[in-house]
């Protein structure tokens, strides 16, 4: 299977996934704040935000594990992946024992920093040690799907992912009417990874049972190394999770738990959104390593300036649906008192399409080689966002939150940022404008002022009006942004497929 069709194949089951994540999440939500209150679930997503940190124990192992797997199977050099195996579990095992420190350092300074009452923080205690406890076990376990992930097992990993997701949602949604309250989130969080990460380990042992024999004992060097190559993305992953895991702890923090949930509802659709923007593009990191590998500068250059105008047209669409349809789908889904504010909703829009463009860079740019430049510059922007969000967030509330966001990576990630990228791909500022930002921002601007004008238009309707109006403004930006992402690999593939399907069926143009 090539490269553009192992894209293609996990693309398709990621966007299925989202497809009903996304689905079905918007039913979850009221049903969860039905049976436990806004107020337990804004301490529940503060406090969950809180314990993600620990996951961060991994020092960015897992996320490059994959990269250097794909390395040594495109080089057929079995020893060498035996090696990183054995390497990235022993490794692995030691960010599980770090998992659990920082697990436990972070609980107890978990009632102070939230003000939570006694009777609030026994609700709280047991469903987050279920959740610390199966990070810890199921941290060595992703070890596995790591290395699934380099070898580009994109069936099963797209199937694992759903049956995950499905445990979880059933779970969830069972033990919830049961009145399990919060026990129901952390179970439903918990066992699927638990599953999962097993399901990987006999995954393995059917697809290379060789590269689970014979593995070499673990040096220290060797994971030094490992944790070397991982130290730029684990900075990164830092930084990262200071702009996305900092919203709600900042706002529980200033004591105001029900703006947690009304930024939470008010964000949903735009972050499913714009993880779903990703997909294209982040399936393609592989090949994008090994064609840089293959030292094809002038393919190189190509493929990642229609790589960025691919996150860009599919954030612009995202960000054209929040500010079209969002406020009447939040006030039709959850009531008008969970839509945090017209400016925060703009600004929601903005900041969609500032964290695709610095996700684009970061994600290039590491795949390139500098890990730890772009890991430095996005842990010191991540800080640079703590402050801004405190600062701003006491005065504005959810919009300053979502404004420190837009600040920190939508000015200061780009200038910081530049140099290593640009050393990385060997390209320039000018070149990028011409090729990438211009073209985007004059199909961009009448996209945007079509969707406030349909804003403007569309009122107060019922939920299914507000979905069918936004899923429509987001066909048309795709539509017309096709000129910059249709010599994509995948949307080739696919638009090409299209283009001869008719001519194939039986009664068609070419029968």
């Amino acid at each position: 299977m090539s490269r553009t069709a192992r894209a293609t194949v996990a693309a398709a089951f990621t966007y299925v996934r989202f497809v009903v994540t996304i689905a079905t999440g918007l039913w979850l939500v009221p049903f969860t704040l039905h049976h436990v209150g806004p107020r337990l679930y804004g301490f529940w997503l503060a406090s969950g935000e809180l314990l993600a940190y620990a996951g961060l124990a991994d020092m960015g192992v897992l996320t490059t594990v994959p990269w250097l797997i794909a390395d040594a199977d495109g080089r057929g050099d079995r020893g060498r992946l035996r090696l990183l195996m054995s390497t990235s579990a022993a490794a692995s095992g030691l960010t599980a024992t770090a998992y659990a420190a920082l697990a436990a350092a972070l609980w107890f300074q978990l009632p102070g920093l939230l003000h939570l009452t006694q009777d609030e923080r026994a609700l709280v205690q047991g469903p987050l040690i279920i959740v610390a406890i199966a990070g810890g076990i199921a941290q060595p376990l992703r070890a596995f799907a790591s290395v699934l992930s380099g070898l580009q097992d994109v069936r099963f990993n797209g199937f694992n992912n759903l049956a995950g997701w499905l445990l979880g949602f059933v779970l969830t949604v069972t033990l919830l009417e049961a009145g399990y309250g919060l026990y129901a989130l952390a179970l439903g969080a918990a066992v699927p990874s638990l599953l999962t990460g097993i399901a990987c380990v006999v995954r393995m042992a059917v697809l290379a049972p060789d590269l689970l024999r014979g593995w070499p004992a673990p040096r220290w060097i060797e994971i030094r190394r490992m944790f070397g190559e991982g130290l730029g993305a684990w900075l990164g992953g830092w930084g990262w999770r200071l702009v996305a895991a900092s919203d709600s702890i900042v706002l529980g923090a200033l004591a105001r738990p029900a703006l947690v949930a009304a930024l939470a509802c008010t964000s949903k659709l735009s972050d499913a959104m714009v993880q779903l923007s990703w997909v294209p593009c982040d399936n393609g990191l592989v090949g994008l390593a090994q064609l840089a590998a293959e030292n094809q500068k002038r393919r190189l250059k190509d493929a990642l300036v229609v790589m960025i105008r691919v996150y860009l047209a599919l954030s612009g669409a995202v960000a054209c649906v929040v500010i079209a349809a969002n406020p009447a789908f939040v006030r039709a889904w959850v009531g008008p008192e969970m839509f945090a504010s017209m400016t925060a909703n703009t600004l929601i829009a903005v900041l969609a399409v500032v964290m695709s463009f610095a996700h684009a860079i970061a994600v290039i740019t590491s795949v390139l080689g500098r890990r730890l430049a772009i890991g430095v510059v996005t842990l010191v922007c991540g800080a640079i966002h703590l402050g801004l969000a405190w600062t701003l967030g006491m005065k504005f509330g959810p919009s300053g939150v979502v404004l420190a966001g837009i600040m920190s990576h939508g000015v200061v990630f780009c200038v910081l940022a530049w140099r290593p990228f640009a050393a990385a791909t060997g390209t320039t500022e000018l070149a990028i404008a011409a090729d990438v930002l211009r073209p985007w921002a004059w199909r961009m601007i009448p996209m945007v002022a079509l969707a406030f004008l349909v804003q403007r238009l569309l009122g107060t309707p019922s939920l299914p009006i507000a979905a069918a109006a936004g899923g429509a403004m987001g066909l048309t930006v795709v539509l017309f942004m096709r000129p910059l992402y249709i010599e994509f690999g995948p949307v080739r593939a696919l638009y090409e497929r299209l283009v001869r399907w008719p001519r194939a069926t039986p009664g068609g143009p070419s029968a």
